[in-house]
Formats: structure tokens, C-alpha cells, sequence
């Protein structure tokens, strides 16, 4: 469109002329933040080897968005698509792995592992933002050695909120918007004696934008922390319940969009309903002057509810499956000089039970098979952080992990059906990492190697029901180099290279209908990210990405790996109008990228994506109000689309409009 051409030509003329100001207006900017997730214990960022990215409360709050992945879709590095339009099943993806990217990014909660054992994606609805603390983004494969499975391209550790310090604080909050999005929650919290608490509880609701995108939830969660004294021992206890049903529209074809519109839903009747709940029970015991030791035990227990009448044409629709996990999880943090440096090391072992139950039916409520799989993960861990001097960090670490798998299957239908699968499979993987940090009075630079892995889900192992045994595991092997630094006390930027080479990168195939390995694929890129002051009191800032994923040998050698953009870019302009109040101005753009199914890059590309919002934040003393308009101009895209790799026949899946939100708080 002209218009996206005459915008993006206008920000980068705007990025130009207000940086001529940059030097001699501005605010101070703070490079030392404390991250954990690197590490799983606290330290500060400018001893991290790694690209790291942290969103706190405020600028949650301040953010012209009102769910989790409309926060994260503004980083360096990341691409979120929501192809159900009601953000239940949206697909955050780091680095450029298209269709695959849910199961190459780890997502925690508190350190909590959130993934699935299925490709069911992560449930984003599940985490409210007003009980978000911060966000922690950590790009690329440094944290497979803590981690583990699914931390290829990233992890992400959402923390949550703990209780202030008066013995009660009250707070509530509203939300309403465009397509009758509204929300209401309350959180308790506060501090009696050495007892730590907050309790939060909200539902929601929209009619989403699509046809058949609604959405309902409500939530229930408590964090509690209680220390003893004589001891010096830290008990903690959390917990969530969330129960969600939510409509699945399904794709657009290219008829769909010429007959009707964009807010069009052929699959009016699918939907879905989930109930997941989770505890997690753990201490911490200081060790005197040699560090601590942590355990936590957790549970979580998932059911969900699939009707696909409309999708697979009456074929099996109904799916009810449940999910139960156990985990233990014990660690050591030793801190001791070592050869008279100081020296930081963290020991420790994670161990996973995931039992899945799916069962299939059809029209009738007859059921037609049923899937047990037992999946189990034994891991040990060892990462050690030594400084070097006052300036020099070095770190490394090294991950043994071993998986196996225990499939039956039985497939009851009357006609053609599948053989039964009574079966055994398992791996050995191995992560590791090397990284130094240069710490320097105005920034630090980093480099860092490591190799991580990502196990196949339980269900790339069947498709309609036929079991491939000869799935092979998925290895990486990244390198990363990045600055951070402070030009002055008004500009900031970092800037970061990385290139990941894969080995056996699992993807779906639709010549073959089955789940296989790439032979090897290539994902490089740079990051860009800066912060500045401009005159009278406007901040600007922004990032762009590069990302090229391609593959390197087999068949489709050379070519792009589909829904992958290459370019991305995020600006974006706040100016406190008051003491009290303050505009802001952003933009987001992605390049074209090829649909799913295009291995080949035989057919045209996805469009390109350009989009503006604005944003109002009041705040004063207990009280905080804001409003924004997303998509102003009301561009027309599309996150997410599939194409038949023979035909070239598109399916799109449209985004939302343009829409507008308000929401408040007060505290008491």
C-alpha cells in the first residue's frame, strides 16, 4: 500500500530529525537492571553474555496494549501471531521459526515450565498482566543449559507480583474495549510480621474482532512467602486456577474474503473449553557462607475440550484430552572464591512426569481412539559465573538430560483403522554454554557459544493416527556477540549479531502429510534496540530486526523458511503532557514473509505489515488510568496464513481492526 510506503518513509525521516537533538536534551538511562532468568538466582545484566530484554510494571501499564503478547510483540527479536484472534492461541516467535516458533521458545512463570508435551501451544490468556511484576526476555539458546527442552530460541519468565509491605493493600481494576472486551479483577496483598501474601482473582470477555473469536475466562491465584527466623528458611507456596472457553474461527480462504469480509468465521460452531490448575511448593535454606539451597515440587493438572465440527468436516471432531505433570526440582547455589576470584556456581536436577490422555470421538459421541503417552525427563545441570576481575565475567555451564516416551494407541474406527501403537522410545541430549562479559563504565559487551535441543511433542509423533518412530531430536548450535552502552547521560543503545546453526529441525512436511526433520537450516540476524531524550521532555525510542532463517541442504537448500519476516521494526514517542499525564505514539512494522507450507518459495509472499497506536496514561497518587487506540488507521493484515504447497490456494487469518481500550486502577 501507498500508505505504508509514505509512513515508513515519514518515521525514519522523524527518527533522523529528532536525533540531530538527542545529544544536548534527554533523561539519564539506567543500563543496570537485576535479571534471573540467565542465571535462576539474581545478578545484574551488565554480567550477563547474553540479549536480554526486561518490561517492568510500569511500563506494562504504560503500554498501549492489554495482553501479554500485545506487550512482547514490541521487542527486538520477536514476532507474535495470533491466529485465533482472541489471544488463547497466539504464537510468540524468536528468532525466525515460523510455524514451529511455540515449541523453540520456553515460556515460565516464576521459573515454572509452561509448555505443553503437545503442540497445544502456550495458553497466554492464563497470565493476567495486572499480576505481571516484570518480563524477562532472554534472546537466543544461553539459557539451555538451566532450562533445558524447548529453550532453542529463547525463554521467556513471567513474574509475578508478591505483597507489599502494609499488613493490606487493596487494589482493583477495570477494563473495557472494542468488541465488548471488558475485565474485572481484584488483588489482595500485603505483609504480617514474616508472612508475605497476595491473592488475585479476574474474569474477562470479548466477542473478538472475527466472527466466533469470543472468549470468556476467569482466574484464581495466590503467591505466599513465610520466613523463619531461627532457621533462616523461606517457605513458598503458589497456585492458579483458570478455566476458559473460546470460539475457533478457522482460516479465510481467498473465496471467503471476495464473498464476505474479514470479520467472517466459515467454522461458526468450533470452539473449546480449558481448565488448567497448578501449585507449586518449594523453600529456600541458606548454607551459611557458601550459598543456598532451593527445592521446589509442582503439579499441574490440564483439561481441555476440542470441537472441530466445522474444521475437519465431521472427521473425529471432538477431541477431550487431559494433561497431568509433576515436577521436582531441586538446586545448590555455591558462592566461594576460587583461586582468590570471586566465584558463583549453581548445581541442580530437574525431573518431569507428563501423563497425557486424548481420546477422539465422532458426531455421535462415539468414541473412535484413544492416546496414552507417558513422557519423562531427568535432567542435571551445572553453570558457574566467575569473574575474572572487577570487569571480566566468564561463565559456562553443561546440561545431561534424558527423555522417553511410553505411546498406546487405539484407534476404534469401523472403517480403515489405524494399527494399535504399544510403544517405547528415548534420547540423550546434551546443552552447553561459554560466555564472557566486559564490563566497562559505560556499557558492556558480550560473546557467547551454546549448544541446546528441543524434544518432538507427542503428537509430531502421530498424524491421523500413524505412529513415526523416527523422529530425531533437534540440535542448535548458536553464537552471539552484542554491546550495550551509554553515549551519554540523554542516549543509549544495544546492539547484538547471532548466528544459529540447526541440525534435524523439526517440521511439519505437506508433500510427505507427515512430521520429519529438515536436514539443516541456517537462522542469523541482528538486533538494534536504542532509548534517547529529545527536547522538551520527549523520549524516542525503538529497535529493528533482521532475521534470516534459510535452509541449508535437502531439498529446498537455499531457500526461506516460511513465516519468517526478515525486517521488523518497533518506534516508538512519549511526552508527559503534565506531572501527571503522558502521550504516547508507536509504530510496528514486519516485512513480507512466505505462508506456511512454502518451503519451495514457489507462490507469492504474505503481505507486509504496518500498523500505528496511541496511548493516554494518567497516574496519581493511588489512582492510574489509561486509554489507547491500536491500528489506527485500521490496516488490513494478516498474522498468520497457510498456503497448498501444489495448488498455491491461500488461507489467510485475519487481525484485528481498529480498536480501542481503557482500563483503571485504584488502590486502597
Amino acid at each position: 500500500m501507498l500508505w505504508n510506503k509514505l509512513a515508513a518513509q515519514f518515521l525514519v525521516l522523524l527518527t533522523l530529525v529528532l536525533g540531530m537533538f538527542v545529544f544536548g536534551y534527554a533523561e539519564d538511562v539506567d543500563l543496570e537492571k537485576i535479571v534471573v532468568t540467565p542465571y535462576r538466582y539474581s545478578e545484574s545484566m551488565g554480567n550477563t553474555p547474553a540479549s536480554i530484554s526486561v518490561i517492568n510494571s510500569d511500563e506494562i501499564f504504560d503500554s498501549a496494549s492489554f495482553s501479554t503478547v500485545g506487550i512482547l510483540s514490541g521487542l527486538p527479536g520477536v514476532v507474535v501471531r495470533d491466529w485465533s484472534g482472541n489471544g488463547s492461541k497466539a504464537t510468540v516467535d524468536i528468532r525466525g521459526f515460523g510455524e514451529q516458533a511455540g515449541m523453540n521458545v520456553l515460556v515460565l512463570i516464576n521459573g515454572r515450565r509452561v509448555n505443553e508435551i503437545d503442540l497445544s501451544g502456550t495458553d497466554w490468556t492464563q497470565i493476567p498482566v495486572d499480576q505481571i511484576e516484570r518480563i524477562e526476555v532472554l534472546r537466543g539458546g544461553f539459557g539451555a543449559v538451566l532450562y533445558g527442552d524447548n529453550a532453542t530460541s529463547g525463554v521467556i519468565n513471567i513474574i509475578t507480583k508478591r505483597g507489599g509491605p502494609e499488613p493490606l493493600s487493596t487494589e482493583l481494576i477495570a477494563e473495557y474495549g472494542s468488541y465488548d472486551m471488558n475485565k474485572q479483577a481484584i488483588n489482595l496483598s500485603g505483609t504480617v510480621s514474616n508472612f508475605n501474601y497476595i491473592l488475585s482473582t479476574s474474569r474477562e470477555g470479548t466477542h473478538g474482532y472475527r466472527n466466533n473469536t469470543y472468549f470468556n475466562g476467569a482466574d484464581f491465584s495466590t503467591r505466599l512467602d513465610y520466613k523463619i527466623d531461627a532457621t533462616d528458611t523461606l517457605l513458598r507456596f503458589s497456585q492458579a486456577y483458570n478455566k476458559s472457553n473460546y470460539g475457533l474461527p478457522g482460516a479465510l480462504s481467498t473465496a471467503n474474503l471476495a464473498r464476505f469480509n474479514r470479520r467472517y468465521s466459515a467454522y461458526g460452531d468450533d470452539h473449546a473449553k480449558d481448565i488448567d490448575y497448578n501449585f507449586v511448593l518449594g523453600f529456600d535454606q541458606a548454607t551459611g557462607d557458601y550459598g543456598k539451597f532451593s527445592f521446589d515440587t509442582s503439579y499441574r493438572k490440564r483439561r481441555t475440550f476440542t470441537n472441530f465440527i466445522g474444521a475437519n468436516g465431521g472427521y473425529n471432531p471432538i477431541i477431550k484430552s487431559s494433561i497431568n505433570t509433576i515436577g521436582f526440582n531441586p538446586k545448590y547455589v555455591f558462592e566461594k572464591t576460587l583461586f582468590s576470584l570471586n566465584n558463583k556456581a549453581i548445581l541442580g536436577s530437574d525431573f518431569y512426569r507428563y501423563d497425557l490422555q486424548s481420546d477422539t470421538y465422532d458426531l455421535s459421541v462415539i468414541k473412535q481412539s484413544d492416546n496414552y503417552v507417558r513422557k519423562t525427563s531427568a535432567a542435571l545441570y551445572l553453570q558457574d559465573e566467575l569473574k575474572l576481575n572487577e570487569r571480566i565475567t566468564l561463565t559456562a555451564g553443561y546440561r545431561y538430560e534424558n527423555i522417553n516416551y511410553d505411546f498406546n494407541y487405539n484407534d476404534y474406527s469401523a472403517f480403515f483403522p489405524n494399527p494399535p501403537v504399544d510403544s517405547k522410545t528415548g534420547l540423550n541430549a546434551v546443552a552447553y554454554n561459554v560466555g564472557l562479559a566486559y564490563k566497562y563504565d559505560n556499557g558492556n559487551l558480550f560473546i557467547n557459544h551454546n549448544k541446546g535441543f528441543r524434544s518432538p511433542a507427542v503428537d509430531e509423533y502421530f498424524v491421523y493416527g500413524v505412529f513415526n518412530p523416527s523422529l530425531k531430536d533437534q540440535e542448535s548450535k548458536n553464537i552471539e556477540f552484542g554491546v550495550q552502552h551509554k553515549i551519554s547521560d540523554r542516549l543509549s543503545f544495544e546492539f547484538s549479531a547471532y548466528l544459529m546453526n540447526l541440525k534435524n529441525e523439526l517440521y511439519y512436511n505437506p508433500a510427505t502429510f507427515n512430521n520429519e526433520n529438515y536436514d539443516k537450516t541456517r537462522h542469523q540476524g541482528i538486533e538494534f534496540v536504542f532509548k534517547a531524550g529529545l527536547p522538551w521532555n520527549f523520549k524516542l525510542s525503538g529497535n529493528y530486526t533482521f532475521d534470516q532463517a534459510v535452509f541449508k541442504e535437502g531439498d529446498y537448500k537455499d531457500k526461506s523458511i516460511p513465516m519468517v519476516p526478515e525486517h521488523k521494526f518497533n518506534l516508538n514517542l512519549a511526552y508527559p503532557v503534565t506531572k501527571y499525564l503522558t502521550w504516547s505514539f508507536s509504530s510496528n512494522y514486519w516485512s513480507s514473509s512466505y505462508f506456511i507450507n512454502d518451503q519451495s518459495n514457489r507462490w507469492p509472499r504474505l503481505k507486509q505489515m504496518f500498523t500505528l497506536d496511541s496511548g493516554l496514561v494518567f497516574g496519581k497518587d493511588d489512582y492510574k488510568l489509561s486509554c489507547g487506540i491500536n491500528n489506527i488507521f485500521n490496516e488490513k493484515y494478516y498474522e498468520y496464513g497457510v498456503c497448498n504447497a501444489t495448488s498455491g490456494a491461500v488461507n489467510y487469518y485475519p487481525a484485528s481492526g481498529r480498536n480501542f481500550f481503557i482500563k483503571a486502577t485504584r488502590k486502597f
